[in-house]
């Protein structure tokens, strides 16, 4: 019994349900399928197979091309779709953290810790939350809860030393509790 050149498995002695090149070498009809997508040459001898046989097969070529080009938009649908929930998000969290600004900028500090405290911090990025961790220390500082601002703002410059803004309000913190040498060490590092 001859084997597909394809799969190596054994083909009916009949040679049916098998596609047979200009040279012998014979293929399962569902192996060729699979390999007419890529090639209209035989794979071991790769002389052409006949149009006879190619015109057998023509309707599952453009099956499976209409398939392929389908999944290959559904895929760039996904992706699009995925950029634009990205780009959503960083709307999002721009429009908050204007809130927020301006929340502290009224002088309406409670109500925007209320309102960061409540904010799902989850899917954010290492940068989103250091700004979330800044915000939080800066209405504390403007609250006169010096305690919690150090505590928010010494974790965000272990994790971010290059954030001026938060050694400042740091610093000021420090200040403010009479800590002078901790004060300078912040003040020290606003750039």
């Amino acid at each position: 019994m001859p084997k597909c050149i394809i799969c190596y498995l054994e083909v009916e002695s009949s040679l049916n349900g098998a596609v047979v090149c200009p040279n012998g070498h014979v293929a399962h009809e569902h192996c060729f399928k699979e390999w007419y997508v890529h090639s209209k040459n035989c794979p071991v001898c790769h002389e052409p197979y006949p149009p006879s046989v190619l015109a057998k097969y023509e309707t599952y070529l453009k099956q499976f091309e209409k398939e392929r080009l389908e999944e290959e938009k559904r895929v760039a649908q996904e992706k699009a779709a995925k950029k634009i929930e990205v780009i959503t998000e960083k709307i999002r969290f721009l429009k908050f953290i204007e809130a927020l600004e301006f929340m502290i900028e009224k002088k309406q500090y409670n109500s925007a810790l209320a309102m960061l405290n409540g904010y799902n911090e989850t899917h954010l990025s290492k940068d989103q939350k250091q700004k979330l961790l800044f915000l939080r220390g800066k209405i504390n500082y403007f609250r006169r809860r010096y305690d919690l601002a150090i505590g928010s703002l010494f974790k965000l410059v272990k994790e971010n030393f290059n954030f001026p803004d938060a050694f400042y309000y740091l610093g000021k913190s420090y200040e403010a509790l009479g800590l002078v040498d901790k004060a300078k060490w912040a003040f020290d590092r606003v750039k």
